[in-house]
């Protein structure tokens, strides 16, 4: 179940997920400005980040936070896409300390740029210019309608049919397998 206080969130989509199949409440697409007021919020619910990371997609890069709660069941992902030419997102280390090296390791592999963030320089690679190396050739990017589960897109709007035609059905093992 969706917790009303979501709504204070300013998602784009929340799609609620089988806790008991996923761990997760929801995944939650927001829009990069409003990732302060969604963790400030998360934050006031008694929430903590649980760990970041970005996935390199045709359509720019998928940044993925995952919060859990440290007294009930409600794990929540929020999803934020920022184009490759413009690779920025707010630094939520401000509110959420321990996201600190997750941005920085993000950054370092991806290249992605968390403005404000009061440290963002090489956490693991030297810090000598050399490109990300998670940062993926046009060649072998997948789009984003390939890497997320379906149930998500459909559920936030985009017709079925303007999925991947090779896409397995939701029934099939396959698809199960990338939640």
């Amino acid at each position: 179940m969706i917790p009303a206080w979501i709504s204070q969130i300013g998602a784009d989509c929340v799609v609620p997920l089988d806790h008991a199949r996923t761990g997760q409440t929801a995944s939650i697409l927001i829009d990069r400005d409003k990732i302060e007021n969604a963790c400030r919020v998360l934050w006031d619910q008694g929430y903590h980040i649980e760990s970041l990371a970005a996935c390199d997609v045709l359509e720019g890069f998928v940044v993925r936070y995952h919060f859990a709660h440290w007294t009930e069941p409600g794990r929540l992902t929020l999803r934020v896409s920022v184009p490759r030419d413009d690779a920025r997102i707010p630094t939520v280390s401000t509110i959420f300390p321990g996201a600190d090296w997750h941005e920085r390791e993000c950054h370092d592999f991806h290249g992605v740029v968390f403005t404000g963030h009061p440290n963002l320089h090489a956490l693991l690679l030297p810090d000598d210019g050399t490109p990300p190396p998670l940062v993926k050739s046009d060649k072998v990017r997948k789009s984003r309608t390939d890497v997320l589960p379906l149930e998500y897109l459909v559920d936030c709007g985009q017709p079925a049919e303007t999925q991947a035609s090779d896409k397995p059905a939701s029934g099939d093992a396959g698809a199960q397998a990338k939640g």
